[in-house]
C-alpha cells in the first residue's frame, strides 16, 4: 500500500480532478486557494519571476466560491478561472486551474480549498512514484521573493536534516501604492503580535513554536497524507494541520522571508489578518496576551520533569484552571504510560499542549490579575527577557528577532 492508499484508506480524501500526469521531474507543487481575488493573477507573476530550482514546478490554483455566495462574486469566479484557463502560461511552471462552485455551507472556505489542492498534489506525486514531493501552500494576495523555488528547494532536498515540513518566514507587503496607511499601520502592529505569539511561546518552553499561517508552509506529500490531509475548516486548518504535525515529527524552517502576504482588510474568515487589521483600524486597539501569562507556563512547563517524581510546584492558576482533580488524573496516568522521565515530559507535553495553552490564555480578561496588554508594551517585555538591545523601531527588533529564532 503506498502512501496515498493509505491516506484514501483512512481518511476523506477528494478525488482526482486532472488526468494528465505530471512531469517525472515534478518537485514542488503550490496549491492556491482562490475566493473573489485577481490579485492572484499579481501573485503568478510573481512565482514566475522567481529563480527555478532543480526541479520540474506546478501551480495549483482552486477558485471556490459557496452555496450561499452572491451571484456577484460566483460570476467574477468564473472570469477568473477562464483568464487562467486561457492564459496561463507562464515559463517557471505548468498552472492547473480549477473551480469549484456551490459548495454546502458546513464545509465551505479556504479550508475546503485548500484540501481539494494539496489531495490532488498527493495524486499528482503518487502517478509519478515520488512520496517527497513537496506541498507548498500559498494564498491568493501574496508576492514571493525571487528565492522563493530555490529556498524551499534547497530546505527541502539539500540540507543535511530535509525536514518533513517546513514553515516559511513571512513580511507582509507595505507598498504603499496598493493598502492604505490605515492598513499598513493596522497591520504592522497584528505582525508584530504574531511574531510576539510565537517567541512568547518559545519562553514559555513548549517545544515547537510555529508561525502557522496558511501561505507561509511546505510539506512532503508523504508527510502530508500521514497526517490525514487538511481539515475542511472555514478558518484555522492551517493552524490545526501544523501543531498536528507538530507532534509526530519535526517541523523544520526557512527564516528568511520569502513570503508577502497582503495588509488589506478582510471579512471572508472568522480571524486571520484581513479580520485582525479591521478591528484594529475600527477600534484602535491591539491588545494582546499578557508576558506575565508566558512567564507562569515557563514555571508550569519547567516543572514537568519534576512531577515525575512527585515533587513540585504547580502554580495555582494553573491549577485552578485545569481543576487539581483532574490534574493529578492527567499526570497519573501520563505517569502509568511512560517508563522513564524523558516520555512522561514527552506526554505530559502532549496533555498541555498549543491547544491548552491558547485555551488558558484566553481565560484572563481585563479584570484579571494578568489583563491584555498593548502590543507594544508586551513587545518591550518580549525583547527585554531575549536581551535585546533596542535600536530601532519595535517592528524591525522583532522581525530580526524572530527571523534569527528558528523553530
Amino acid at each position: 500500500m503506498n502512501f496515498a492508499e493509505f491516506y484514501a484508506a483512512r481518511y476523506s480524501v477528494a478525488p482526482k480532478i486532472f488526468s494528465s500526469n505530471p512531469r517525472s521531474d515534478t518537485g514542488i507543487i503550490v496549491v492556491i486557494p482562490c475566493y473573489d481575488d485577481d490579485f492572484v493573477f499579481k501573485t503568478l507573476q510573481s512565482l514566475d519571476s522567481a529563480d527555478k530550482p532543480q526541479c520540474s514546478i506546478e501551480v495549483i490554483v482552486v477558485v471556490n466560491s459557496a452555496e450561499d455566495t452572491s451571484k456577484t462574486i460566483v460570476e467574477k469566479n468564473k472570469r477568473i478561472f477562464a483568464e487562467l484557463s486561457q492564459n496561463g502560461v507562464y515559463s517557471n511552471f505548468r498552472l492547473l486551474p480549477y473551480i469549484i462552485e456551490g459548495v454546502p455551507h458546513k464545509i465551505a472556505g479556504v479550508g475546503n480549498a485548500r484540501k481539494v489542492g494539496m489531495d490532488e498534489a498527493v495524486w499528482r506525486y503518487v502517478s509519478i512514484e515520488n512520496p517527497q514531493g513537496i506541498i507548498v501552500s500559498l494564498d491568493s494576495d501574496c508576492l514571493v521573493s525571487k528565492c522563493y523555488f530555490t529556498k524551499i528547494y534547497e530546505r527541502f532536498c539539500v540540507s543535511k536534516d530535509r525536514p518533513n515540513a517546513c514553515t516559511l518566514q513571512f513580511r507582509h507587503n507595505f507598498d504603499e501604492a496598493l493598502y492604505s496607511k490605515q492598513e499598513i499601520d493596522a497591520c504592522r502592529r497584528y505582525e508584530m503580535y504574531l511574531r510576539y505569539f510565537r517567541l512568547a511561546q518559545k519562553v514559555a518552553g513548549i517545544p515547537q513554536c510555529l508561525h502557522t499561517i496558511g501561505s507561509c508552509f511546505a510539506v512532503t506529500a508523504e508527510a502530508y497524507a500521514k497526517m490525514g490531509g487538511m481539515a475542511r475548516r472555514q478558518a484555522g486548518e492551517d493552524f490545526y494541520f501544523l501543531q498536528k504535525l507538530a507532534l509526530q515529527s519535526k517541523v523544520a524552517s526557512v527564516d528568511e522571508p520569502i513570503v508577502f502576504p497582503a495588509p488589506s482588510v478582510s471579512e471572508r474568515v472568522p480571524f486571520g489578518t484581513g479580520r485582525s487589521v479591521k478591528k484594529i483600524i475600527d477600534t484602535g486597539l491591539c491588545k494582546v496576551y499578557n508576558f506575565g501569562l508566558f512567564l507562569l507556563l515557563r514555571n508550569f512547563y519547567s516543572e514537568f520533569p519534576n512531577l515525575y517524581d512527585g515533587n513540585c510546584q504547580v502554580p495555582k492558576e494553573v491549577l485552578d484552571f485545569v481543576g487539581e482533580q483532574k490534574f493529578s488524573f492527567l499526570v497519573d496516568e501520563c505517569r502509568r504510560n511512560t517508563s522513564d522521565m524523558k516520555s512522561f515530559v514527552k506526554r505530559m507535553f502532549s496533555r498541555f499542549d498549543v491547544f491548552f495553552m491558547i485555551r488558558f490564555l484566553n481565560s484572563f480578561d481585563e479584570t484579571s490579575v494578568f489583563p491584555p496588554k498593548d502590543v507594544q508594551d508586551v513587545v518591550a517585555e518580549l525583547l527585554e527577557n531575549y536581551s535585546v538591545d533596542v535600536k530601532g523601531s519595535f517592528y524591525d527588533e522583532i522581525l530580526a528577532l524572530d527571523c534569527s529564532v528558528s523553530n
